[in-house]
């Protein structure tokens, strides 16, 4: 009885070990933790020519040939594997469990890692902008001008960033001479970043009379945010 038990626990505990689910901040450090860890991007090769963590290899989970594409990695070390947002990465490292692999996830996909602002490689070249640096000072006497002040902390390459914009620009047109909506290139704008403590975007920050009094981080929808300046307008 107690060897049964004992083989029990061992089999949950293997189980546990083989695919674990780490927050980015985690997924970082155990992967400099690793020696010759093997990181792979299980997205499209399209998705994974816009843009991958550093050294990923890339084997698109939806295409039939994954499972035996896998006698590539070495079942000996631990594979940490991702995908935009999560879900297929879920679906790899389940295929991968099954072969004897040991995983580790990281929750939130690409998607997030580049919101934390996380190294990457890979990124087309961006078309030349002209987005200027917001400095600290110009943003005081912007808000110190102004009652309520909306600042869009962005970048070209964030997608929830992208996806947003069409809701800033709806926003600027909504309440023309009412509230100054700032827009802040978080590749120009660093120091503005680290005067606030912005270390993920998009991220939104709403001053009334010069005062932070709201931080909203992710992707927002038009009604939230006009509710919000709504309720600050009163």
């Amino acid at each position: 009885m107690k060897t049964f038990i004992f083989s029990l626990f061992a089999l949950i505990s293997a189980s546990v070990v083989s695919a674990q689910s780490l927050t980015p901040a985690e997924f970082e450090t155990r992967l400099k933790q690793t020696t010759t860890p093997q990181l792979l991007d299980v997205r499209t090769t399209g998705e994974f020519g816009g843009g991958h963590l550093p050294d990923a290899t890339n084997l698109d989970v939806r295409n039939p040939a994954f499972g035996d594409s896998l006698a590539r990695f070495d079942k000996k070390r631990p594979v940490f594997v991702y995908c935009l947002s999560g879900g297929r990465s879920a679906q790899a490292a389940e295929q991968m469990r099954e072969q004897g692999f040991s995983v580790y996830e990281m929750q939130g996909g690409y998607l997030k890692w580049t919101t934390l602002l996380k190294p990457i490689e890979g990124v087309p070249a961006q078309p030349a902008t002209s987005a200027k640096a917001i400095t600290p000072d110009a943003l005081r006497q912007t808000a110190s001008d102004n009652r309520l002040v909306l600042v869009d902390f962005y970048a070209p390459w964030c997608a929830p960033c992208q996806k947003m914009m069409p809701i800033i620009e709806q926003l600027q047109a909504q309440y023309a001479g009412k509230v100054i909506i700032v827009k802040a290139n978080a590749d120009a704008s660093k120091a503005l970043m680290q005067a606030y403590q912005v270390d993920e975007i998009p991220t939104l920050l709403l001053l009334k009379d010069g005062k932070l009094t709201e931080r909203l981080i992710g992707l927002q929808t038009a009604a939230t945010l006009s509710e919000l300046l709504d309720k600050n307008l009163q």
